[in-house]
């Protein structure tokens, strides 16, 4: 492969992460951009062209940036699938529901084959249960998995089981990709189960 000038190496990775599936918001697009724009000049300053080890930083560099675009949209649901679901994918949100209400919901939206839907009531029901029980603290933008390590603490013994759920509700919330019916069907289960079993005090406690 011939050697990349600098300038022509820095308009290619920009003009990638430019594109419409980066897009978050203009904002927050420009100041990665001009992140990203520093770091090139910095590592291609004072070369009259691009060594291949250089090139290959500038592609390391362009892989971190994206891979921090999609930390921050996936822990922020900025890419939450338009339309995929029918209620809010929000764990923390304030519910005029209490916990055996969504999950009869969650149980409803099961039956009808909204599997998305299933998942998403299942954890927000298991975090409103943990929360009437005081067996965990709800805060601001909490994830998934935070939910799901917190329960763990209180159930031990579910703890793998748990991680499914997450994972499952962040395939429902954020992925381009549907939930399948067997997943939906444990979390809704497992929740259920959860709402009916003692948890283990000591290990909150600890």
């Amino acid at each position: 492969m011939s050697p990349v000038d600098p300038d022509e190496a820095r308009r290619r990775i920009l003009e990638e992460l430019s594109r419409d599936e980066y897009r978050t918001g203009d904002g927050f697009v420009a100041w990665l951009l001009h992140l990203f724009d520093s770091l090139v000049a910095r590592i291609t300053a004072d070369l009259p062209e691009a060594t291949p080890v250089h090139w290959a930083l500038l592609v390391l560099a362009a892989g971190v940036l994206a891979l921090l675009v999609a930390l921050v949209v996936r822990r922020t649901g900025w890419l939450r699938r338009s339309g995929a679901l029918s209620v809010s994918a929000a764990l923390d949100a304030a519910e005029t529901a209490d916990a055996a209400e969504l999950r009869v919901r969650a149980r409803t939206a099961l039956d009808a084959g909204r599997h998305d839907d299933a998942v998403v009531l299942a954890l927000r029901s298991l975090v409103r249960d943990l929360d009437e029980r005081t067996l965990i603290e709800v805060s601001a933008g909490m994830t998934a998995r935070e939910v799901a390590a917190g329960a763990a603490r209180p159930f031990p013994d579910l703890h793998r089981r748990l991680e499914h759920a997450a994972a499952a509700f962040d395939t429902a919330a954020y992925s381009r990709r549907p939930v399948g019916a067997k997943p939906a069907q444990d979390a809704v289960r497992l929740v259920e189960y959860v709402a009916q079993t003692r948890p283990d005090l000591a290990e909150v406690d600890a």
